[in-house]
């Protein structure tokens, strides 16, 4: 079950820097071409650093299962919900 809620924990922070990512990216001004493969590498690196915290969460969890780190998602989602 707590699977679950980080999985949905993560959904919900993945939607959120897309559409943060979006707006930045409509009022970017891409006249210089350096700073728009700069840009492009930062997003793919800010993704690859979202999924793999996601993988290193839940193989934290799967292999540890320590409680006080349940009660912390629980607390987070129960704020953000």
């Amino acid at each position: 079950m707590i699977f679950i809620f980080v999985i949905f924990a993560f959904i919900l922070t993945w939607f959120f820097i897309e559409i943060t990512l979006f707006i930045v990216n409509r009022y970017y001004n891409s006249s210089d071409k350096l700073k728009e493969v700069f840009h492009k590498k930062f997003v793919w690196k800010l993704r690859m650093l979202a999924i793999s915290l996601i993988f290193v969460t839940v193989g934290y969890m799967y292999f540890f299962e320590n409680d006080k780190f349940l009660q912390a998602v629980k607390y987070c989602l129960g704020v953000v919900l």
